[in-house]
């Protein structure tokens, strides 16, 4: 278990080096997360001061938006959020070609819990522009305990609970099959019987 977790700090400080030098680690489709309730963006529209809002998300999933009234971001990317706008603008000719870039100020607070045999359950915070996955929200739980069982995890979202190895989670290396937490997510890692 400790080489296992040294060679996890290892990879973690070269990711974070990576981060650091501006080369990019993750693909786009991977940290583009949509927009939600509780957010704060920023709308801008080159040479349109007044058309520059920023807005908090309405818990409906929409914002106020000068000139179209009512607009639903909620599930969307700030590209697509962006590309609604500039068409709702030129269909309603209030602008010819408008040019619209959408941002988020801030993210609304997303977390997960981690509980049972990790060294500091609680809350972990979903990073804003990536995702977490089992194995990194265990990590940040400060790892497994002394008792824990890594054939016992669970993973509860909605109501529904489905089991993991950590072998099993571990060996993933496809994006699209690893387990991605999300807001809400319960993990619970279970005791060894030894």
């Amino acid at each position: 278990m400790k080489r296992n977790l040294a060679l996890w700090k290892m990879r973690s400080f070269w990711l974070f080096a990576l981060v650091l030098s501006g080369i990019s680690v993750f693909a786009d489709d991977e940290i583009d997360r949509k927009i939600a309730p509780a957010d704060i963006i920023i709308i801008e529209v080159y040479g349109e001061k007044e058309l520059t809002v920023t807005r908090r998300v309405q818990a409906e999933g929409k914002i106020i938006y000068p000139l179209l009234k009512s607009v639903e971001v909620a599930g969307k990317t700030t590209a697509d959020v962006a590309k609604l706008i500039e068409e709702r603008l030129r269909k309603e000719e209030f602008l010819i070609n408008p040019e619209v870039s959408v941002n988020v100020k801030e993210y609304r607070l997303r977390t997960v819990s981690v509980i049972g045999f990790v060294n500091k359950p609680g809350a972990i915070d979903l990073p804003a522009e990536e995702k977490l996955d089992i194995i990194e929200a265990v990590s940040k739980a400060g790892g497994f305990s002394p008792t824990a069982s890594k054939s016992k995890i669970e993973l509860t979202r909605k109501g529904k609970t489905i089991k993991y190895k950590f072998d099993d989670l571990r060996r993933e290396t496809d994006p699209t099959k690893r387990i991605w937490l999300e807001p809400g997510d319960v993990v619970y890692v279970g005791e060894s019987l030894i």
